[in-house]
């Protein structure tokens, strides 16, 4: 049986989003493109097993429904939808985990970029260089 690891990962991702927190704000780019990095590891391998998750269900729910349909002596597709509620409700479940996590892969991967950028500019314009 696969050992389930999201509560470490998300514990991971607890950590590292405390040390972001006592970061100050402003000039501290690189370290918080540093932490955000070691955090989207963690995201990224949280939002592949949700994937995982609801591709089950889904591939479950075809299942239970294809077996119930041909089970089924009349009122075929209504004997199915009916045999399948609880896997639907599993599945949205399962679905909401997936976006939310590559949602959350995704925008942390923007905000790593929007710091590389302003630490171009900076670079570009001279300003971080110490007076």
């Amino acid at each position: 049986m696969k050992k389930d690891w999201t509560d470490i990962h998300l514990l991971e991702i607890i950590k590292y989003q405390k040390q972001l927190e006592v970061l100050p704000p402003d000039d501290m780019e690189m370290a918080r493109i540093e932490i955000l990095s070691k955090m989207l590891v963690f995201i990224g391998k949280l939002s592949a097993e949700f994937s995982e998750r609801y591709k089950r269900v889904y591939a479950s729910r075809k299942r239970v429904y294809a077996e119930a349909y041909i089970r089924a002596a009349k009122n075929k597709a209504a004997e199915a939808e009916l045999a399948i509620i609880d896997l639907r409700e599993e599945e949205a479940e399962s679905y909401g985990n997936m976006k939310r996590w590559t949602n959350a892969f995704e925008s942390t991967k923007e905000e790593i970029n929007a710091l590389k950028y302003k630490i171009k500019i900076s670079i570009e314009d001279g300003s971080s260089r110490g007076s």
